[in-house]
């Protein structure tokens, strides 16, 4: 077919799906909310890059995406700065995981770049205030690139690799991004900010060149990339 096909009942679905969504964004932007039209927004991108650009090139970008991504948080801090614009904004490009009952991502008052910053300890002969404070609900956040990034590297194997295992191969990348999204959460329960795209490109990279070896030796070091 050429063209742009658009068939009645998915278009009329679609059309109406996305416009409740705005609506819901912006008179009810809870975490729920955001979280689905971020994941709804994130598959669609990564099926637009999965499967125009080959697993070489993705990987290319997958590395510099990462050097940047560390840079932006641990030296610049820019990327914190941005992040907590995001949340004041209410805006569907990062996703939101609650960890307490009763938490309101319209209430939400936290900044990313406070959580950079060593605590002090308070020495042991300065007096304290003994009556307790009132925990604030917290959530913990994921930029919407940290499963963009990875989603690609999946999606572009089972497209782009010329071999019957392309889905086992593809399947481990994912999960090696899986093991780097774990680890990353192993730091990020510390309750300090990480950079997502180091562990989890890592990880997702990481495992795709362990499948590839195993289903395609070393051919699937090709990078595919022609000038």
């Amino acid at each position: 077919l050429d063209g742009l096909q658009l068939y009645d009942v998915p278009f009329l679905i679609g059309v109406i799906l996305a416009l409740l969504l705005m609506i819901l964004l912006y008179f009810h932007s809870e975490w729920y909310v955001v979280n689905t039209v971020g994941i709804l927004v994130g598959a669609g991108v990564i099926v637009m890059l999965g499967v125009a650009f080959t697993p070489g090139l993705i990987i290319i970008f997958m590395i510099l995406a990462a050097i940047y991504d560390a840079w932006a948080v641990y030296r610049s801090k820019h990327m914190l700065e941005l992040a907590d614009t995001m949340i004041g904004l209410q805006l569907p490009i990062l996703l939101v995981a609650p960890q307490d009952k009763g938490y309101s991502f319209k209430d939400e008052n936290s900044k990313m770049v406070d959580k950079t910053e060593v605590r002090q300890v308070v020495p042991a002969n300065v007096p304290t205030s003994t009556r307790p404070k009132k925990k604030s609900k917290e959530a913990l956040f994921m930029g919407l690139g940290d499963i963009i990034f990875p989603g690609m590297l999946v999606l572009s194997a089972v497209q782009w690799l010329d071999s019957d295992n392309s889905f086992a191969i593809a399947m481990f990348a994912l999960i090696g991004s899986l093991i780097g999204y774990f680890a990353l959460m192993t730091y990020v329960a510390r309750g300090k900010a990480q950079a997502g795209l180091p562990l989890l490109n890592g990880g997702a990279i990481v495992g795709y060149l362990i499948g590839g070896v195993i289903f395609m030796g070393t051919e699937i070091f090709n990078l595919g990339i022609s000038l």
